[in-house]
């Protein structure tokens, strides 16, 4: 296993230089992600956003979610889900329903169209990331992991974050 030593602090015109090349990789992570699902997939992605698939996958697990519901799961302003859910509505991607325990309480359900939409985007993100860490050993596969969650879980004041 190769391993690239990291320095406990690099420099801080050492860390401008990484950070300028975490932004310019992270994209094109992305995009070599999307190259490589299947050509169908992308066409039908092409007018569903990022939000949108998380915002379905919010409701497949919650059964279904109301308007407040879907603001907190989403961490946005409640007119930001409305506005979320009339894109889906729209798209045919959700349907609003009457919440059986109180008929006054809407929920927003996604359609079978969604679910399957969600599980083969969910499997072609899978596949592409097999293919990704292929090119890793299981050690470095597992250093990146934890790198990985280590920048998603740092918080904004931590104090190597510049600024």
């Amino acid at each position: 296993m190769t391993t690239l030593p990291l320095p406990e602090r690099a420099p801080a015109a050492s860390r401008d230089a990484v950070a300028e090349e975490l932004l310019a990789i992270v994209p094109r992570l992305r995009r070599r992600f999307e190259r490589e699902f299947p050509r169908e997939l992308r066409e039908e992605l092409s007018s569903v956003t990022v939000h949108q698939i998380e915002a379905l996958h919010h409701l497949m697990a919650g059964g279904g979610m109301t308007m407040n519901e879907l603001a907190q799961a989403q961490h946005i302003a409640l007119s930001s889900a409305t506005a979320l859910a009339d894109r889906l509505l729209r798209q045919g991607l959700a349907q609003r329903t009457s919440d059986p325990g109180d008929r006054r309480v809407v929920r927003l359900m996604p359609t079978d169209a969604a679910v399957e939409l969600v599980q083969r985007y969910g499997l072609a993100k899978r596949r592409t990331a097999m293919r990704a860490l292929a090119a890793l050993d299981d050690g470095e596969a597992v250093t990146l992991l934890a790198l990985l969650a280590k920048l998603a879980d740092a918080p904004a004041d931590h104090p190597l974050a510049g600024g």
